[in-house]
């Protein structure tokens, strides 16, 4: 076994190890009563989300404006036996 093998399969193993940990559930240090009373009390604050560009947004943007225009119906067409 060459060092390189030994250094990629060390190496992954520390990867795959801080994925477990990073993936775990947070740590909190409140009660669950001291949750709930904030929760109740809410923050009186309302914050407005701040918009930014990305790619992916304007990509899906001009699909609904291309789409935008008659629709057609494709597929076949469910009726009520009474409908006729």
């Amino acid at each position: 076994m060459s060092v390189a093998l030994a250094l990629q399969i060390l190496g992954g193993l520390v990867a795959l190890g801080l994925g477990i940990w990073l993936g775990l559930p947070g740590r909190y240090d409140q009660s669950l009563d001291d949750v709930e009373k904030r929760m109740v009390e809410g923050s009186g604050q309302s914050r407005k989300v701040k918009r930014h560009f990305t790619p992916l947004a304007w990509v899906q943007r001009q699909l609904k404006a291309r789409n935008a225009g008659p629709t057609r119906r494709r597929g076949f067409h469910v009726e009520h036996p009474d409908e006729h």
